[in-house]
C-alpha cells in the first residue's frame, strides 16, 4: 500500500492531436526542439502517424510536470522528461539527472514515474504516477 505522498504524485494529460500537428507545422524546429529529445523525434518520425505519437509524449511530459507539481518539485521543463520505450516497446519515463535528484531529495519516496499511453481519432492522452 502506498502512503499518502506518494498516492499524490499522479498527473494526467489530454491533448488534440490535430493541435501539436498545427503547432509543429507554425514554429517548426523551435517547437521541436523545444519539448522533445531527438530520439523522440526520431521515433515519432519512424511511426506511419508521427504527430499520433508525438503528442501522446507531449502529453506524458504534461502529466509529469502536474504529478511533480503535486510533490512540490515545481519549475520541472518539457526538455528534462523523456518517454523511452523498453524493449518490449513498453513506454517509460526517462527523468534528467536534475529532477531525478530532486525527486530523491524530496519526501516523497518516489523511485520511478510510470507512463500510460493511449490515443484515439484525434486524441493522446496520458497519464503518470510516482511509486
Amino acid at each position: 500500500m502506498y502512503d499518502i505522498a506518494v498516492a499524490g504524485l499522479i498527473g494526467v494529460d489530454i491533448v488534440q492531436i490535430s493541435r501539436i500537428r498545427e503547432i509543429a507545422n507554425r514554429r517548426g524546429e523551435r517547437f521541436y526542439q523545444r519539448f522533445f529529445s531527438r530520439h523522440e523525434l526520431s521515433y515519432s518520425f519512424s511511426r506511419s502517424q508521427p504527430f499520433v505519437h508525438l503528442a501522446a509524449r507531449f502529453a506524458a511530459k504534461e502529466a509529469a510536470i502536474k504529478a511533480l507539481s503535486a510533490a512540490g518539485l515545481r519549475g520541472a521543463l518539457a526538455s528534462q522528461i523523456e518517454v523511452v520505450n523498453d524493449a518490449g516497446g513498453v513506454p517509460r519515463l526517462r527523468l534528467s539527472r536534475q529532477l531525478r535528484q530532486r525527486l530523491s531529495a524530496s519526501a516523497t519516496g518516489v523511485g520511478e514515474m510510470l507512463v500510460s499511453l493511449s490515443h484515439d481519432g484525434d486524441y493522446a492522452i496520458a497519464a503518470v504516477l510516482g511509486v
